[in-house]
């Protein structure tokens, strides 16, 4: 008898083995139990059977001992146990996809309907001692080794149980459900990088605790095929610690790997997506009556795999990076001993959806609010642009009036995610296309073709989701055992406690099977909640030297072909807040001196997707065309001060073309994937909604903020060239900006000035120091229609300390006349709407801005508070943490009757599954969220806590300073500000229009700043006209910053070392102004500029022009019978002033080149010279942009040849398909006249017979 079973076994084992002889198999029949050893597996039949991917290969595999046990008794009910001691596996890379063994075939099992047998084989539990997995690469080499591995069934719930209770069946549609868990103790990954470039690699350690793997598989019962599966990966908490190099030697093997994982899988995913659209849908549309077979339909309904998913679920990741010695570890001072950056994230989810087909929803994905984010309104918009553009591309028709009107009126609406829904006849087509009832009769072959392609469009959608995360500033080897503090970290106040951090969505888009046809590009949304960013010198300069060091591994290996670099990018921060703190300079008997500037805005995006043209907003191609326009009206001519013949011009030649749409990319006339990718994506938008900063801290305002910079868009275009060492950016504010300051600020921004000097004097160091460095460039150009610089000083009235009067700051005298409170062109945000936290911009939101404080110093609630956010926040927390109350004690009372049903009748089965299943899906992501509801209600408590405190006040009392100050505003217009940086010298040029000055002698701080605020809203731009598109004449006020690196110092043994040292001068002409001051004001303003600490001073020269002063003497005399002071009037003609090194300044007239002497030309010849000069450049810039236009003229002419050729082209084919038509219907006439001809001939045939 066991010589029979041996034989049996011996018969089919042998199709997977090799060399299997019955010494190798102990068989105890009656017991159930039987051991193999030392087996050695097909490998060549096991890659194909396993369906192992494309892109490796089974090269050995073998196991010294296996051994089973079978329950005859309890086949139902328990499980046949495999245990397995050591399982040794090799892998190998194909550089090409596999291609499957047609000799495997044979033993693929043969389809059937799901039976007996079957559920058994599905209920094996396998348990494997120890597995060791070599894999091998050409670029690489790494092995696994996995310990204590054990694959069981278990029921919905992730309990162990009866087998039966791990299986659902639908009663409805025929399917099965299989519910199974994967779980290891302990993984240890080890990998080795080749080859020359990797020859100093360590090698890369990763350890992976217990994790557990829930996996749900469901089946059609008719032929066992499986239909989808979903796998739910959860790891323990995580924790790493790698160098730099063990960061190149992983993104270098990942690097080998993605060529040919790309390619195997975009084939893999096509071929399964081809069989998935072909699956026939057994749907049972009569519903039973039955109550069992009801609550069945409910549990499968609730468990049910309606695509193919799989997930990770990371509870907590931390990761230490840490710097080698090397060009990754920065030379500064403090990090020259190496540093260490920790990275924490909290909950993090990572799903991929490999074959969700585009025109479906998403509300079926876990934890996926669709309606709440905006990235599947984008990917629809997209989507319907897509369709729009490819059916006017390949099928265009002329459209009637009425089919006009209706496009433009639905243009811009998005349907079903952009892709037309499924009907039971032909895919209809997307809105803008959308014909007429009469018109869709005739409709052309080719549009219902493609409209039916479009139908089966499917996309492959990566998601990845952070509730939280830290990065902590650098810590160095020091003794100091400071806890670390955050670099950047979540304001997890200001967010609802189930909202995350971070949201990430990469789409990619196919078509199943071998089709070739134009797709969407791919498109990437990141969305970003609040986060805080410090500005610390010693982590950026860290970060600076780390990550382009571990990038260089990355760009090493980085695809040739555009298409793999053409993608849609689109990313939003909301609430963004970058801190700049102050060090150990800070003085805390200064009342006035700040701790740290905040700069916020409510929202900030970035992407290189252009918005529609019919939208009147910032980051269409109008928007970029009109800040260049604003550009040429306010720069001054090349050569003229304070440009210079070497400067670089901000208008990248990419702006031009990009604002005339004149720089798509060719894609060819063919009807592949990547036709309509030709949209350039080279120029980016940023946009700001707005920015403000603020000060805190400061002890005057009770920690409370202090504007800096009010409200104000800022909207900026970038360029990048040569990767990104060239950098062109162009921007343009809008509205007013209105900046405030005093003394103790002034003093705060200028020790961080000196910071940022430094960070960016050992950024440039450390760029130097790159192999193969190339010579980048920044070129920055800024376009501010006005600025009013408010200087608070300290009041010289004692007198008028009761003086409220409305006028005492002037609000603007250019628009007083026009001010238009609560005009929507001209509104901004005020001071107190982002205090209260109501942000008005485009789509209105409302976020609490509360900020968390110690335990010990409870602040007041900020000026302009609105307590209605809280009250609402409150409730909201309020029912959000009774649902989750009574989610968490939901009553388990029905699994009483599991006990009373009979373990072998169908009913047993129906009460199990009822009574251990809740009302959520599935255990490990109700687990998950379930930790980060908790961790979001703790942070709601502590709101809700804080905003019905006794402390709470009204808004007048908690912003209300007794204190009087005196306020000097200085006013500029059309300012143009263009910073560039390239070749070791850095230069900053600034021209303005204008210069006036109001003056209060005295007004509250309270009231000041109320004023301050309303100063945007009141503000109006004055209209353009013809004249003022010409370029701007000689500037009133200019000035020029240049800065220039010098050679460094050498050590003993002639090697460089430390910073460069670097010489700075400053050049300003002020011209044909006239300025009125009082006395004490300028006195005060002596007193403002002065400097806490003595630095070197910086050389300067200042040319003076037509410059009247008029100074008001407002101060009391000392004597009553002294004549009243007279004002004091000074006309400055034509002064100059210089200051060397030393700090001596000289005065005396202008300089000798423009003096009259006999060896010089006479003035008059002087400035005809300057204007032959200037309109020579002028001459010779012409002639560069008709150049531009006659090369953009041919390739118009030439794609003018194109089109037409393209026109004629269809046109006959047209002709054709009337002709073939017009053939056909011949063909069926004359068919038609040859079957009646044959019938009448056979008549008479008939009767004769």
């Amino acid at each position: 008898m066991v010589t029979i079973i041996k034989n049996q076994l011996l018969k089919h084992l042998s199709r997977y083995t090799k060399n299997l002889s019955p010494e190798q198999i102990s068989l105890s029949a009656l017991r159930g139990s039987g051991e193999l050893q030392d087996l050695t597996l097909d490998e060549d039949l096991l890659t194909d059977l396993l369906e192992l991917p494309g892109w490796v290969r089974l090269t050995s595999a073998r196991c010294n001992r296996a051994s089973f046990r079978i329950q005859w008794t309890k086949l139902k009910t328990v499980p046949i146990v495999l245990n397995l001691d050591e399982v040794h596996i090799a892998l190998e890379v194909c550089t090409e996809p596999r291609v499957m063994n047609p000799g495997s075939a044979g033993a693929m099992p043969i389809p059937g309907k799901y039976s007996y047998i079957h559920k058994v084989i599905d209920g094996i539990s396998v348990a494997v001692n120890q597995v060791q997995i070599e894999f091998k690469c050409d670029a690489f080499t790494s092995s696994v080794q996995i310990s204590r591995v054990t694959v069981e069934s278990r029921t919905p719930e992730g309990r162990k149980g009866d087998l039966r209770l791990t299986r659902i069946k639908s009663p409805d549609t025929g399917q099965l459900l299989i519910f199974k868990e994967l779980e290891w103790q302990s993984a240890r990954i080890e990998a080795k990088a080749h080859g020359v470039a990797a020859a100093n690699l360590p090698p890369l350690r990763l350890l992976l605790g217990n994790t557990h793997c829930r996996i749900v598989i469901k089946k059609r019962l008719s032929d066992c095929a499986v239909l989808g599966s979903r796998l739910v990966l959860r790891p323990e908490p995580l924790a790493w610690a790698l160098t730099d190099g063990q960061l190149r030697a992983a993104l270098a093997c990942a690097a080998a790997l993605a060529g040919p994982v790309r390619r195997a899988t975009e084939q893999a995913t096509r071929t399964k997506a081809a069989h998935k659209i072909e699956e026939p849908l057994d749907q049972i549309h009569s519903r039973p009556t039955s109550g069992d077979k009801d609550i069945l339909a409910r549990m499968f309904a609730k468990h049910d795999v309606r695509e193919t998913s799989y997930h990770l679920l990371a509870p907590r990741i931390d990761l230490h990076l840490c710097d080698d010695p090397g060009l990754g570890r920065s030379e500064m001072p403090q990090l020259a001993n190496g540093g260490a950056l920790q990275v924490t994230l909290v909950s993090m989810q990572a799903d991929l959806f490999p074959y969700h087909k585009a025109s479906n929803d998403r509300r079926h994905w876990r934890g996926y609010r669709e309606a709440a984010t905006p990235h599947s309104q984008w990917l629809s918009q997209a989507l319907s642009s897509f369709c729009t553009t490819l059916l006017e591309t390949l099928d265009p028709r002329p459209m009637t009036p009425s089919a006009k009107t209706s496009q433009s009126e639905r243009g811009d609406e998005p349907v079903g995610n952009g892709v037309p829904p499924r009907a039971p006849a032909a895919p209809a087509a997307p809105a803008p296309p959308t014909p007429t009832a009469a018109q869709a009769s005739a409709a052309s072959p080719t549009r219902t073709r493609i409209l039916q392609q479009l139908g089966k469009l499917m996309t492959t959608c990566l998601i990845l989701r952070i509730d939280d995360f830290t990065v902590y500033k650098v810590s160095t080897g020091s003794k100091s055992r400071e806890a670390p503090r955050p670099l950047v970290s979540a304001e997890k106040a200001t967010l609802p406690g189930d909202a995350g951090l971070l949201h990430a969505e990469l789409t990619f888009f196919y078509y199943p099977g071998d089709v070739c046809f134009p797709v969407p590009s791919p498109k990437l949304y990141v969305q970003l909640s609040p986060v805080r960013v410090s500005v610390d010198v010693p982590s950026l300069l860290w970060l600076a030297a780390f990550l382009p060091h571990v990038g260089a591994a990355v760009t090493d290996h980085a695809p040739a072909d555009d298409s793999a670099a053409y993608i849609d990018v689109r990313t939003e921060a909301i609430m963004p807040k970058i801190v700049l703190e102050a060090g150990p300079e800070h003085v805390s008997q200064q009342r006035d001196r700040p701790k740290e500037l905040h700069i916020c805005t409510a929202r900030a995006t970035f992407t290189n997707v252009r918005e529609s043209p019919r939208a009147n907003t910032a980051g269409t191609r109008a928007d970029l065309a009109s800040i260049i326009a604003a550009i040429r009206r306010t720069t001054v001519h090349r050569g003229q001060f304070p440009c210079s013949s070497d400067d670089i011009d901000p208008l990248h030649e990419q702006f031009l073309l990009h604002a005339d749409n004149l720089d798509d990319v060719e894609r060819g006339a063919g009807a592949a994937a990547e036709r309509t990718w030709r949209e350039s994506r080279r120029v980016w938008c940023a946009r700001v909604e707005p920015l403000w900063a603020d000060f805190c801290g400061a002890r005057a305002t009770a920690c409370k903020p202090s504007p800096l910079l009010d409200a104000t868009p800022l909207t900026a275009w970038v360029c990048f060239e040569e990767g990104f060492s060239r950098i062109w950016v162009i921007g343009r504010t809008c509205g007013l900006s209105g900046i405030q300051l005093n003394h103790y600020q002034l003093l705060f921004l200028l020790r961080q000035m000196e910071r940022i000097s430094e960070l960016t004097a050992w950024l440039a160091h450390q760029a130097s120091r790159m192999p193969e460095a190339d010579q980048g460039s920044l070129v920055v150009g800024l376009v501010v229609p006005a600025v009013e610089v408010t200087l608070v000083l300290p009041t010289n009235c004692p007198g008028q300390e009761s003086s409220r009067d409305l006028d005492s700051v002037p609000l603007d005298s250019s628009s007083l006349n026009d001010m238009k409170l609560g005009s929507d062109a001209t509104m901004a945000p005020s001071m107190l709407d982002r205090d209260s936290g109501v942000l008005a911009t485009q789509g209105t939101i409302e976020v609490c801005t509360a900020q968390p404080l110690p335990a010990d110093e409870i602040q007041p609630p900020s000026p302009g508070l609105n307590f209605s956010g809280f009250s609402s926040m409150r409730r909201g927390l309020t029912s959000l943490v009774t649902s989750l109350d009574s989610a968490l004690t939901r009553d388990d009372a029905r699994s009483d009757a599991a006990s009373t049903a009979s373990s072998d009748s169908e009913r047993y089965v129906v009460v199990g599954l009822a009574a251990e299943s809740p009302d959520d899906a599935d255990v490990a992501f109700r687990e998950f969220e379930h930790g980060r509801l908790s961790s979001g209600v703790e942070v709601a408590s502590e709101v809700v806590e804080r905003s019905s405190s006794p402390s709470d006040h009204s808004i007048t009392s908690s912003c209300k300073r007794r204190d009087m100050i005196s306020t000097c505003t200085l006013r500029l217009n059309n300012i143009y500000l263009v910073q560039q940086s390239a070749n070791a010298k850095s230069c900053m040029r600034f021209v303005a229009d204008d210069l006036k000055t109001d003056e209060c002698s005295s007004i509250p701080w309270d009231e000041f700043q109320n004023k301050f605020s309303m100063r945007a809203r009141a503000w109006s731009e004055p209209a353009t006209g013809d004249d003022d598109l010409r370029p701007r004449e000689t500037p009133r006020v200019a000035a020029r910053l240049l800065r220039t690196e010098l050679p460094r110092a050498v050590n003993e043994m002639g090697e460089p070392v430390g910073l460069a040292p670097y010489e700075e001068i400053l050049e300003a002409r002020i011209r044909e102004l006239s300025i009125a001051l009082n006395m004490s004001t300028a006195l005060a303003l002596s007193e403002f500029i002065e400097d806490e600490v003595v630095i070197p001073p910086m050389p300067l020269e200042v040319l003076i022009e037509n410059v009247k002063l008029h100074l008001v003497e407002d101060r009391p005399t000392r004597s009553i019978s002294s004549p009243p002071p007279q004002p004091l009037d000074l006309d400055l003609t034509t002064l100059r002033l210089n200051r060397d090194t030393s700090g001596v300044v000289h005065l005396g007239p202008t300089v000798s080149s423009r003096t009259v002497s006999p060896s010089s030309p006479p003035p008059e010849l002087q400035m005809a010279m300057e204007e032959i000069q200037r309109l020579n450049e002028e001459n010779e810039d012409l002639r560069k942009r008709l150049a531009t236009l006659n090369r953009i003229a041919e390739d118009n002419r030439d794609l003018r040849a194109k089109v037409e050729e393209a026109s004629a082209l269809r046109q006959c084919v047209h002709a054709a398909q009337r002709d073939a038509a017009r053939l056909l219907a011949d063909k069926h006439e004359l068919l038609e006249a040859v079957r009646l001809l044959q019938e009448q001939l056979s008549g008479p045939c008939r009767g004769k017979r």
